[in-house]
């Protein structure tokens, strides 16, 4: 059995010695080069947001190639550390922790909108990993495992229409912070660096993007 890689050979793919060996493989073959960083942007667990704004000139170009096969390098160093939890969710699970129906979870994976799920098999996509995350319109990405868990927070039914609801709890947190926003109170933070401290920030970031989703769902108008 191969051990995880270690701090030591997890730096190497960061520093200047791997920068170099690709340069020279860019200078080498450029082709293959490109060939390789493309096929590995498919591969890597973490890579979606690269595919998603990265386009096929930076592939033609030298110092694009060196700067798409450098990124890589960092997130493959980055991902060889993570251990990833086995414990998925079905799609219609994951329409309940978002307050969407089933069919618009499975449009979200046919158009990209939930990164880091296997491919599909059999014309049935595969349980989603609670590590995978939704990206919703305004660009912030929850993970299922959070949505999951602030769900169950929750932990009373709605006795309002879910946007009402949303709104509501959003004006409590609102009140909590003496009035002030979201944004005021926690800055322009992701998701992903919000602390284990931040179970508001954590919760009022869910109940803000679940109430932008549900007012753009036809399924709520």
């Amino acid at each position: 059995m191969i051990m995880r890689p270690t701090v030591i050979e997890r730096g190497l793919l960061k520093g200047s010695a791997a920068q170099n060996l690709l340069r020279q493989m860019v200078e080498t073959d450029m082709i293959v080069t490109a060939a390789l960083v493309k096929n590995l942007l498919y591969t890597v667990r973490g890579a979606e947001r690269y595919a998603r704004s990265w386009n096929d000139e930076q592939f033609v170009d030298k110092e694009g190639l060196l700067e798409c096969g450098n990124r890589l390098l960092e997130l493959i160093s980055e991902e060889s550390i993570r251990e990833y939890s086995v414990v998925t969710f079905s799609t219609s699970d994951v329409a309940k922790y978002i307050g969407v129906s089933q069919q618009t979870i499975n449009a979200w994976l046919r158009d990209g909108k939930i990164v880091g799920v296997p491919e599909k098999e059999d014309k049935k996509w595969n349980r989603i990993p609670e590590e995978a995350e939704v990206i919703f319109q305004n660009g912030s990405q929850v993970s299922i495992r959070v949505l999951k868990e602030n769900w169950e927070k929750e932990n009373v039914i709605p006795v309002v229409d879910e946007k009402t609801y949303l709104e509501l709890s959003i004006k409590e947190l609102e009140d909590k912070y003496d009035g002030k926003t979201f944004e005021e109170v926690f800055g322009h933070k992701t998701i992903n660096e919000l602390t284990q401290e931040d179970t508001d920030a954590s919760i009022w970031l869910s109940y803000k993007v679940r109430l932008e989703s549900v007012k753009n769902d036809p399924e709520h108008t």
